[in-house]
């Protein structure tokens, strides 16, 4: 059972650490530039749409709460 002494299963980690990617997440773009995200990572040739949650920092950019 967990949290008898370490043992047991550990929770399934879905975010970060090794084996999985901080970059699963959908990026908004603006109509003038596609290939940037408003986060400023660079989305050239990635397609959209692909069912991951949407990225805090360009979700934040677009409801004007950063700049």
């Amino acid at each position: 059972m967990a949290g008898e002494g370490g043992r047991g299963t550990r929770p399934q980690q879905l975010h970060g650490g090794p084996g999985s990617g901080f970059d699963e997440v959908e990026h908004l773009v603006d109509d003038d530039d596609p290939d940037t995200a408003l986060c400023g990572i660079d989305q050239t040739d990635v397609p959209w749409n692909q069912g991951f949650l949407v990225c805090q920092a360009c979700l934040a950019v677009s409801e004007g709460r950063m700049s």
